[in-house]
């Protein structure tokens, strides 16, 4: 049983949670190993997220397979990409994709994880309408663009625990910006009190009580804020997103109705059961994903000497 059979598996022990606690300690604050109660007060928020991350990569949909052949058979792949060019340009200038060749040069495939973002555009088109040609219809165009893969790997099995483990990371980069949000917040009171201390040497009689009053409150505020700082109190913040992950990052479906040219069907027109399933990835950063496993096979990979070998013969002619 490997790593992350051993992570993810239920009912784990502490020497089989420590890497996880580690690795979500060293992307928040690494002194936090230094504090009381360290490993063990994180052992159950730190289970609850690896269980979560685990099960949101199992329910990514695919592994599809993309190539020429699925491009011109499988409406789902052919959505994905505006033409089987893009395909190839999308595998074969993947940095995962080049390293995860490089460390297995004899292998000619791989699972990984696909990401894109899903974009619309209202264009003007034609349409039949009964045995009429409609021109200069209103039409919206689902299209994808920024095509990423990450996470490649020799089995579906070891690529999608790789998922789940960014899956994890995601959730815990969660918790480091809540962090700094408060430690930003604390610095722009410290700005504001000096402000304040400096109209109060200039105030007279009659501003000085407001002014004095204002500092006031904001010296209880500060306290509280610098005492939330306190690195004994951060396993709050990591229980309050690693207990509750689906709050940060989710997996939504969205159906929609398209004909092959990526244009929306009319609802009247469409029929539920033909529509697309797409998934998004929502909370993974500050953008949307539409996501699925695909498998690779056959990608030719161009060194970088011999693309930009490529390049300067292109700007020769």
């Amino acid at each position: 049983m490997d790593m992350f059979e051993h992570l993810f598996g239920h009912q784990q022990s502490m020497p089989e949670l420590l890497p996880a606690i580690e690795r979500a300690i060293a992307g928040v604050e690494p002194r936090l190993k230094q504090t009381r109660g360290y490993p063990k007060i994180y052992r159950k928020a730190v289970s609850t997220a690896l269980d979560y991350a685990h099960s949101l990569a199992a329910n990514v949909p695919g592994p599809i397979e993309v190539n020429r052949q699925s491009y011109a058979k499988d409406a789902f792949v052919h959505a994905l990409f505006p033409s089987i060019d893009s395909v190839l340009d999308a595998f074969c200038t993947s940095r995962a994709l080049q390293d995860h060749h490089l460390e297995f040069p004899a292998a000619d495939a791989c699972y990984a994880l696909m990401g894109m973002r899903r974009r619309e555009k209202t264009t003007l088109g034609m349409e039949m309408s009964g045995h009429m040609l409609q021109r200069d219809v209103i039409q919206n165009v689902v299209y994808f663009t920024c095509h990423t893969i990450e996470n490649p790997a020799p089995s579906e099995q070891q690529a999608r625990e790789l998922v789940a483990l960014s899956f994890f990371d995601s959730l815990t980069s969660q918790v480091a910006k809540q962090i700094e949000a408060r430690k930003q917040g604390t610095q722009l009171q410290r700005r504001e009190k000096d402000l304040l201390v400096d109209r109060l040497r200039v105030a007279d009689a009659q501003t000085r009580p407001a002014l004095e009053k204002e500092l006031s409150n904001l010296l209880a505020s500060m306290q509280s804020s610098i005492s939330s700082l306190d690195l004994r109190n951060y396993i709050e913040d990591f229980e309050a997103v690693l207990l509750n992950p689906g709050q940060y990052l989710r997996l939504d479906q969205v159906p929609i109705n398209m004909d092959s040219m990526g244009i929306r069907r009319k609802s009247d027109d469409a029929d539920p059961e033909e529509a697309i399933i797409f998934n998004e990835l929502i909370g993974f950063d500050r953008r949307d994903w539409t996501v699925t496993m695909v498998y690779c096979s056959n990608i030719p990979f161009e060194t970088f000497a011999s693309k930009l070998e490529k390049a300067y013969r292109e700007l020769a002619i």
